[in-house]
């Protein structure tokens, strides 16, 4: 079922708001991949093209994101994971999937900052962020 909240989180077209409510209406992404065109109606706000996008059944690059999570010791926390941060589930789109690496901190028992980036980051953008994790780190 992780290939499907993969699958879901990767959904071009289709915001994280509505991918949030599409899993509230269908109650999980495996049965959101098992619907049909139609189906997709009954949440408001989601476009011809993120229809396609949902209509579009592939699994290959869901299942090389998880086999790549596997291999590189990464965790996966999903949208319904009852550790999932309740202050990132409260806010307006907050992502269905979660990767990490190493152990959770008590996201809603401290104050936190969170870094923001691309997968396919520059190694400016790698360099910077390590220096801005460093020096946040440093500050306590």
């Amino acid at each position: 079922m992780l290939v499907h909240w993969i699958w879901l989180a990767i959904r071009n077209h289709v915001s994280d708001r509505l991918k949030v409510e599409l899993v509230r209406h269908f109650q999980d992404p495996e049965t959101i991949y098992f619907a049909d065109a139609e189906s997709y109606g009954v949440v408001s706000g989601i476009s011809a093209e993120g229809k396609a996008a949902l209509a579009d059944k592939n699994l290959q690059e869901a299942e090389n994101i998880l086999r790549l999570c596997r291999r590189k010791n990464l965790n996966i926390l999903t949208f319904q994971d009852a550790v999932y941060p309740a202050r990132l589930k409260n806010i307006s789109d907050p992502p269905l999937v979660l990767y990490y690496k190493g152990r959770l901190p008590d996201f809603d028992g401290q104050p936190l900052i969170g870094v923001v980036g691309t997968r396919k980051a520059s190694p400016y953008g790698i360099t910077v962020a390590k220096r801005m994790g460093y020096s946040i780190a440093q500050c306590g």
